[in-house]
């Protein structure tokens, strides 16, 4: 590929300014006016739901679904203590067969509300990733899982939406950018995963 080519692919993008640098700042930004006291609340649901024995379910649409998953695995593997229970913890966004066919049978507004009617049982944690934290369908669940005595937790963005008062604790990442909000709460994943595992090896 020549020079010139290259240059004419890269494109004007490639030369607007601090768009990186904006991004990495937003980001920094958000995470600061995260309050720990909040973060420290959900360790706390979980370590509670792990004293129980009681199971902690993850869900999220779209890039959140994709970080429900990412917890789930590392809260799942990296909490393991040996000679310890381990805690119970499962992604509700994993089971496409599941998903499409409670989509397409009922509503997409039903995905999870009905897989929890299936296993949510009094004492487990049910968490919820979402930047808008008005999605339906989590809503939804969130609704299925008080009615059946769940802890109900979320992580959102943006104002907070509907979520923000409707679960027993929430982490807020005020920032009204999808990517920065996402960003954010991959960290709190790892903040949490962190933290959680830290409290059981002590």
């Amino acid at each position: 590929m020549s020079v010139v080519k290259d240059r004419a692919i890269r494109g004007p993008a490639w030369t607007i300014p601090g768009i990186v640098e904006r991004h990495i700042r937003e980001v920094q930004r958000a995470l600061a006016d995260i309050q720990i006291s909040d973060v420290e609340r959900v360790v706390d649901l979980i370590l509670g739901a792990y004293s129980r024995g009681s199971h902690v379910y993850i869900i999220g649409n779209g890039g959140s679904a994709s970080t429900a998953s990412h917890f789930a695995c590392d809260l799942s593997k990296s909490t393991v203590v040996q000679d310890r229970p381990r805690l119970r913890v499962s992604s509700l966004t994993d089971n496409v067969a599941l998903l499409t066919a409670w989509a397409n049978d009922a509503s997409y507004e039903r995905v999870f509300a009905e897989q929890l009617a299936n296993l949510v049982e009094p004492g487990d944690v049910l968490l919820s990733i979402s930047a808008s934290g008005n999605s339906p369908n989590l809503l939804a669940a969130v609704d299925a899982a008080r009615h059946s005595g769940a802890v109900t937790v979320a992580f959102v963005g943006c104002t907070g939406g509907d979520l923000l008062s409707t679960v027993d604790a929430a982490v807020h990442v005020t920032s009204h950018d999808y990517g920065v909000v996402e960003d954010c709460h991959l960290v709190l994943e790892h903040a949490v995963t962190a933290s959680t595992r830290g409290a059981l090896l002590g």
